[in-house]
């Protein structure tokens, strides 16, 4: 970490480029909905922005112009749909190197999953959803993941459906393989997540995230799920599960969002859970921050970090925001003034990470102008302008809408971000391993395979280098073969092929 002062500062974008509604539902309807995705969808180099609404006017697709502004441009490429849509999730499900999308449903309302055929003919996303066989009984689809979990190099969807009827030998839908040829299988039995998922009599989760926390080179999954129900499952290599989840640490009460990444910049990765703060002085409730131990096992080290107190959270991530070499956490929270006055009108958190050794954050979000107040729910990070700096977009399901924070930070600290050119079915490198050490000492990144809830970033690495100006990138690609990248010059986008 960087000796140097990290002042941080964030703007309000107030262009009026960003809009949405979300109609008149009735009450408590669609309090969990706001989902939004980033993706460079068309390839062309930047991040774009994909928005769902509500049921009065359309999903909207901002296109990045190359400088950090945005074109709505959904009904040009088939994307203006209307409905209660949740948690949409770019990935690549055919494997010609371009991203598809997979748009979610509350209300009953129907799913989607659009093939992305941009570069050909066609020149739109068609929708392939009947092809694909994803069918859900549940009523509600929150947050989607796409990640190779069997390891067949093709990318698997984990979805995620928030108070679902459960019955013994019930099918949750949570898994689904890829099976190739364009359609999709439910494996949530057979994959073993289906008999564990569920603690009670219904179907809670909301965010899930693959990691590897054990080190062995295969992504695990993070299950983030509401009253006492997030789960830990090592993934045993052969397209199933083991349920490792200890009760005793893993006590988040009403699991949420959440951002994985390694804090403590020790190797492995820390698992960062959003919750409902009660303000009454227990210690189990409010926001979580597991510690990994090297070996895939947590400890709560939430009090001593300081991130418990964060209001009602939700939507999560993490990210270098002052480059200065270690994670940062910005989350969203709030909920209906008719359900708790107290978590209306609340604000956003930012909690600076101030001494990532010892695991100290400090909450800082109105000093360095996140002032947001909405009803936010979901929220990408990643650099908009391409100036070096993480950017911030946040999705609220009341009036405040779309609101775009740029990221003015301006503390001569260098940077470097890293995107994968790959082969085979899995071109975008998704589950690879990035490491990048420098003078300042050695951070990894995990690509793909992750959700904030309802809401994704985009798939390539950033990592803050402070006064280091090269570095040496290690690329652990999903098959276990390295690439190895040295004396890389800082403060640009690099592209690392296989």
């Amino acid at each position: 970490m960087s000796e140097e002062t990290t002042e941080l500062s964030f703007s309000r974008d107030v262009s009026g480029t960003f809009r949405r509604s979300y109609g008149d539902p009735e009450e408590g309807e669609t309090d969990e909905s706001g989902g939004v995705a980033a993706a460079d969808y068309d390839g062309d180099g930047d991040i774009d922005i994909y928005i769902v609404g509500g049921n009065t006017e359309p999903n909207q697709l901002y296109q990045n112009q190359g400088d950090g502004t945005f074109m709505e441009v959904a009904s040009s490429v088939g994307l203006d749909l209307i409905a209660w849509g949740s948690g949409p999730a770019f990935g690549d499900i055919d494997g010609d190197g371009d991203l598809d999308l997979f748009i979610g449903a509350i209300n009953t309302d129907p799913h989607y999953l659009f093939e992305n055929r941009l570069n050909e003919d066609d020149g739109r996303f068609i929708d392939v959803t009947l092809e694909s066989g994803i069918t859900f009984s549940a009523r509600k689809t929150m947050s989607a993941t796409f990640y190779d979990y069997d390891g067949d190099s093709l990318l698997d969807l984990v979805v995620t459906h928030w108070n679902n009827a459960y019955e013994e030998g019930f099918d949750t839908e949570t898994i689904w393989r890829n099976n190739g040829d364009g359609s999709f299988t439910s494996t949530s039995i057979e994959s073993g997540i289906a008999a564990t998922l569920v603690e009670g009599n219904f179907d809670y989760s909301f965010t899930a995230n693959f990691s590897d926390i054990d080190g062995d080179g295969i992504g695990d999954l993070l299950m983030t799920s509401d009253f006492n129900e997030s789960q830990v499952y090592l993934n045993n290599a052969n397209g199933s599960f083991l349920n490792i989840t200890n009760r005793e640490i893993i006590k988040d009460q009403a699991g949420m969002g959440a951002a994985v990444g390694d804090y403590d910049n020790d190797g492995d990765m820390d698992w960062f859970v959003t919750s409902i703060y009660s303000g009454n002085g227990v210690e189990e409730y409010g926001n979580r921050l597991y510690r990994n131990d090297n070996t895939g096992t947590f400890e709560d080290v939430t009090v001593d970090a300081g991130v418990q107190n964060g209001g009602w959270g939700w939507g999560a991530c993490t990210a270098d925001f002052d480059n200065d070499g270690a994670l940062d956490i910005v989350h969203v929270n709030g909920w209906g003034e008719v359900r708790d006055s107290n978590y209306r009108q609340q604000p956003m958190r930012f909690f600076h990470n101030t001494n990532p050794e010892a695991l100290v954050f400090e909450e800082r979000a109105n000093e360095i102008g996140l002032d947001d107040r909405g009803q936010g729910r979901g929220i990408a990070c990643f650099d908009a302008d391409r100036d070096g700096f993480i950017d911030i977009v946040i999705n609220n399901n009341d009036d405040n809408n779309i609101v775009l924070y740029r990221n003015q930070t301006d503390n001569g600290n260098h940077y470097l971000t890293v995107k994968l050119d790959g082969t085979g079915n899995n071109q975008l490198g998704v589950g690879a391993h990035i490491t990048l050490t420098s003078e300042g000492g050695t951070q990894i990144r995990e690509l793909g395979g992750t959700n904030n809830y309802v809401s994704h970033n985009p798939l390539e690495a950033h990592f803050g280098l402070g006064s280091a100006t090269t570095a040496d990138i290690i690329v652990r690609w999903p098959d276990g073969s390295e690439t190895m990248t040295s004396n890389v010059n800082v403060d640009q986008l690099v592209t690392i092929s296989r």
